[in-house]
Order: structure tokens, then C-alpha cells, then sequence
């Protein structure tokens, strides 16, 4: 009994030190699996999280350093024995090898073998820092939570894709983290060459888009199911108009073989043609006289459509001799172009689109051409334009990034399919003297059958600028419209808040437009309710002579400037639905159920 209790103690010693040994054991082994797995969902978690969405940030915020030690990090990895950094470097180096040295490319490429000559990959860019870094120049509505908050840059070549290893490959292969979001330096680094393209979905239609690689087209093609009723499912996919609207409006026809439109077209140009020289002659002594920095303001108008002016280097195309009377009774330059105008009828354009104005806007073609022609830059500016600092300061600023511009437009506000890509508004804009601008004018002049067609000077102006941006390498800068810098009719009537910042004093606006409104008697009705209008009662819609008769006493070089330019505005209540300078609230509202604006 003595000796097999002394055996049992003996094993029972020999028990304990063995227990305590794989107590060592475990305690190593569970240590080395906790370091390892450290080092795994470090990589695994900042991949998920931070991979992408923080490529330049230097802690991913769901790395296991952070989840441990906080943002700051209270101790290395070196405490814990292990380069956490490192291991992760070198797994992920591990799975670019893998992506590289794959011989099933087509089960993890983004696209497939058969796509690789357009398409080797993809990433994602924010809209409004792409835009803010090149500045394409198309009018940008802000992308941020509007379901166009991202652009797609896809790569047609595989040295085209980021530096980036890891961006790389994420960008050619599908890693099942979806496209990675990259910032506009990084996306184009390797980019010789980049195609833009402006997509939307006019009439939130059930819109598709094709890429086929093949010969490089700069144009896109637009297939309907479509009549002229507007869009049918039951239809087939057929080439329409880009001008098709989907209510099935066409907005742009070709102009028919008539009297009306192209033999009247031939009739204006065979004028221009057989005078342009003479009346090249007669201007170039005039713009060397008025010229500021090279550069002139342009106006024209007819009979209904003038109002007081800042002089300067103004100056005015009339089209009918009263205008002219007019125009120099203020003290202005003019320049009566009796060749070409002379046929024009007197009377305002009472609407937009009428014949009246489809007259005067072929005349706006020629005022603005023949000073490019001479090599003078051109401020063109309809006569409803309210200056609240001198634009040309802004045009002139060599350090601005419109300084770029060959042509600079105010925004028209409408995103109508008509003015599709730019809503560029032809009633103020900016022209540098160049072959390009030279020839973009001399090509709408001979499109002037597309005016007399389509109704619209605007709308045949805009498809040029399209055309030869692609063609020549016109740099086109339509601002926002919703930019403070040159509001218009769009601000007046939708966008309250901001009026009311103007009519303070508030914003840094150079000029207010009194555009999207119907005639002549509203416009004039909504400016004296903003308190902008100077023109004496006595002076609308009267001539010189009459004026003249009424104060003869009135003389010197500018005779009409004391009886018809007043020195304060002449405010007054119209409608108090619409911005005024003082509250209007016991006037009736214009539209229905309108609020009232104060």
C-alpha cells in the first residue's frame, strides 16, 4: 500500500507538470490566434470600410488599430510583437499578384475579354469635384444627393488605370466592393486622352445607354419608341431627332425650299455678301473711337425697345431711323446699318418668336459679327439688363478662370431639350476676337434660315456652340443658373429668397436680366417694381421729335438725357406675387394662386 501510494504521488507530480506545460501551451496558442486574427480583421475591416471611400486617408476609421487604441492610437503594433502594417501590405500585394498572374481573367474582370479594346475598367468620381477640376465649361446643377452625385471614368486601356496598385485593381476587377470612389487627380493621372459625355433623362423616361466600341464618333444618336403623339412602348426603337421631346414635339426641323425660309434666308445673305465690306469700312473708325481694352458693348433694338443707357463704349445697332434719333438724343454712339436693316419693320417685338423678332434676331448676329471681323472682343447685351457693377471687370480679369472662355453666356435658366447641352442665353454674353469666334458667327450667319425656321436666334446659336466646341475646340462657359454672378428671369420668378438678397444690396451680382418674360409691358412693369427703372413717363413709346417738341428747350450733345432720364427710380406696385424693392401686398398677384413675395 506504501508503494503504490508512493507511485501515486510520484504520477500525480508528474500530472501537474504536464498540466501546467499545455497550460503554456494553450495560453501561446490562444495568443497567436488572437494576433493573427488581429492582423486579419485589420485587413479585412479596413478594406470593407476604408479601402476606397478614404483613399487618402492614412487610418481607415474601422481599422483594429483604431476599433483598440481609439483614433489617436494609444500604442503601436510593435507592442503586441507583430507589424500589423506590414502583414496587410503584403496580403494585399499578394492579391494584386493573384489578379495579374490569373488565367481566368474573365471570371474576375469587371468586363470580360471581349470588351477589353474600350473597356478595361472603372471608378467613380464625385460630379462636382470633376467639374470643378477641369471646368468643362456646360452649366453643372450641383450633383450632391441627387442621384447623379457620382461620374464613371471607364478605362479603355489598362495603362490608362491609376497608379494606385490597390486602386488598380479594384478598378479591373470585380473584388465585390462595387466601383471604388477615387478623387478627379488620381482617376485621370494616366489619361493621354479623355471622351466627356453630359447624359440626363429628358422626361424621366425608361432611357438606355449603348457604348459600342467601333469608329470614333463625337455625336450621339437618340432611338424612340416614339411618334408624333409621344413616346409608345409598342413601338420599336427607331433614329428620332435629338429635338424630340417626349410628348413627341420635334424641336428641330430642316428649313423647307420656300420663299418663306431658305430662298429668304439666300435673299439676306446675297445682302450681307454683296455690303460687308463697306460696312466694315464705316465701322472700323467708329470702334477705334469707343474701344475700351479692345473690347465694345453691343446692343440693338427697334422702335419699343430702348431705355436709358451708361455711356461709355457703348455701341447701338437701331434698325429704323427712330431708334437711331433716339439712341444718339441719349448721347450713344450708333451705327444705322441701312444695307441691311433698312428693311425692317418699326414696332417692338411684341413676343418672344414673332416675326418682329425673328427680324431682330438675325440683326443680332450681324451686330455681334461685324466687330469680331475687325478683331474687337464683344460685350452683347439685350436692353433689358440691369448693371449692379460694371461686367467688364469681370471679363477683362486675366487671373479669372474665365479668362480661358472664348465665349461666356449667361444661363438661360430653361433645361429645355431645345437648348440641350448649354441653356446658354443670347441676351448676355462675352466674346474674345478670335478665328474660332469669327468663324462660330460667320456659320450662324449662314444658318439664318435655321432662325427664320425655328423661330429662335437662341436656339440655332446654341447647336453651333455644340458643333464647333467639338469640331474647333470653341471653349464654351455657360455659369450656372443658379450662380448670384449674373441672374435673370429664372431667379425673378423662382427663386425669391435670392431676389430678396438683391434688392438689399446683398449679393455679388454684376447685372440683373429681365429675361423669361413675356413682352415689353411686363418687363417694364417688373423692373419699376424692383425700383430699376430711370425712364420718364413722357419718353415710353414716343419719338425724339415728339420728346423735343415737349422740351425744346432742352439742348446740348445728349438733348434727351434731362426730360426723359430720371435721377432717382421710379418705383411702383404692380403685382405682389413678384420681387419688389418695397412690399407690394395690397397689389394683385400675376399668377394663379400666387403668394405674395414679401
Amino acid at each position: 500500500l506504501s508503494l503504490r501510494s508512493s507511485r501515486a504521488r510520484q504520477f500525480d507530480g508528474r500530472g501537474d507538470r504536464s498540466t501546467r506545460i499545455d497550460s503554456k501551451i494553450i495560453v501561446f496558442v490562444v495568443k497567436l490566434t488572437f494576433v493573427t486574427l488581429l492582423c486579419g480583421s485589420s485587413y479585412l475591416a479596413g478594406s470593407i470600410w476604408g479601402r476606397h471611400s478614404l483613399e487618402m486617408s492614412s487610418v481607415a476609421p474601422m481599422s483594429v488599430g483604431s476599433l483598440i487604441h481609439g483614433p489617436g492610437g494609444a500604442f503601436g503594433d510593435s507592442d503586441l510583437g507583430v507589424d500589423c502594417e506590414k502583414v496587410r501590405r503584403e496580403l494585399i500585394n499578394s492579391e494584386v499578384k493573384k489578379g495579374e498572374n490569373s488565367n481566368n481573367d474573365a471570371a474576375t474582370h469587371r468586363f470580360p475579354p471581349q470588351m477589353q479594346r474600350f473597356a478595361n475598367g472603372m471608378t467613380r468620381v464625385k460630379k462636382d469635384d470633376l467639374d470643378k477640376f477641369f471646368n468643362f465649361g456646360n452649366p453643372m446643377d450641383p450633383g450632391k444627393g441627387t442621384g447623379e452625385e457620382d461620374a464613371i471614368i471607364l478605362y479603355h486601356n489598362k495603362k490608362s488605370l491609376p497608379n494606385d496598385k490597390r486602386l488598380a485593381y479594384s478598378a479591373e476587377y470585380d473584388d465585390g466592393k462595387g466601383i471604388p470612389l477615387t478623387d478627379p487627380q488620381t482617376a485621370t493621372e494616366n489619361c493621354d486622352t479623355m471622351n466627356v459625355v453630359f447624359t440626363g433623362n429628358p422626361g424621366n423616361t425608361r432611357q438606355c445607354t449603348a457604348i459600342i466600341g467601333n469608329f470614333e464618333s463625337y455625336h450621339i444618336q437618340r432611338w424612340m419608341r416614339a411618334n408624333d403623339k409621344g413616346i409608345d412602348p409598342s413601338l420599336p426603337l427607331e433614329h428620332k431627332s435629338r429635338g424630340i421631346a417626349s410628348n413627341g414635339r420635334s424641336n428641330f426641323y430642316a428649313p423647307p425650299f420656300n420663299n418663306q425660309y431658305t430662298k429668304k434666308h439666300w435673299s439676306m445673305l446675297r445682302t450681307f455678301l454683296e455690303n460687308v465690306d463697306a460696312v466694315l469700312d464705316e465701322l472700323k473708325p467708329i470702334l477705334q473711337k469707343i474701344s475700351r481694352n479692345n473690347s465694345v458693348v453691343i446692343l440693338t433694338c427697334n422702335h419699343g425697345q430702348r431705355r436709358g443707357f451708361d455711356l461709355g463704349n457703348i455701341l447701338v445697332f437701331p434698325s429704323d431711323l427712330e431708334t437711331k434719333e433716339l439712341a444718339e438724343g441719349l448721347g450713344l454712339t450708333t451705327y444705322y446699318d441701312e444695307k441691311n436693316m433698312g428693311p425692317l419693320p418699326s414696332g417692338e417685338a411684341r413676343r418672344y418668336g414673332d416675326k418682329t423678332f425673328k427680324a431682330m434676331s438675325l440683326q443680332q448676329v450681324l451686330c455681334v459679327l461685324y466687330p469680331l471681323l475687325l478683331n474687337y472682343d464683344v460685350l452683347f447685351q439685350d436692353v433689358d439688363i440691369v448693371r449692379t457693377n460694371h461686367p467688364m471687370t469681370f471679363f477683362h480679369n486675366e487671373t479669372s478662370e474665365a479668362s480661358k472662355f472664348d465665349v461666356i453666356f449667361q444661363h438661360d435658366g430653361s433645361n429645355s431639350v431645345r437648348y440641350a447641352p448649354y441653356s446658354a442665353n443670347s441676351g448676355f454674353y462675352y466674346v474674345r476676337a478670335n478665328k474660332r469666334t469669327q468663324y462660330l458667327f460667320t456659320s450662324l450667319l449662314y444658318h439664318s434660315d435655321l432662325i427664320l425656321t425655328w423661330d429662335s436666334h437662341q436656339q440655332a446659336l446654341v447647336q453651333l456652340l455644340a458643333e464647333h466646341s467639338s469640331l474647333f475646340g470653341l471653349n464654351v462657359k455657360v455659369y450656372n443658373r443658379d450662380t448670384s454672378m449674373f441672374p435673370g428671369g429664372w431667379h425673378f420668378h423662382r427663386k425669391h429668397s435670392f431676389m430678396k438678397e438683391l434688392v438689399k444690396g446683398k449679393t455679388d451680382s454684376y447685372i440683373f436680366h429681365m429675361s423669361w418674360t413675356e413682352n415689353k409691358d411686363n418687363k417694364l412693369l417688373f423692373l419699376r417694381q424692383l425700383g430699376e427703372w430711370y425712364v420718364n413717363d413722357a419718353c415710353v413709346g414716343t419719338t425724339a421729335n415728339e420728346i423735343l417738341g415737349i422740351e425744346s428747350s432742352s439742348t446740348g450733345v445728349a438733348p434727351l438725357v434731362q426730360p426723359c432720364c430720371a435721377v432717382e427710380p421710379l418705383f411702383s406696385c404692380h403685382y405682389r406675387d413678384k420681387p419688389s424693392k418695397f412690399p407690394c401686398k395690397t397689389s394683385p398677384p400675376i399668377d394663379t394662386n400666387g403668394k405674395s413675395f414679401w
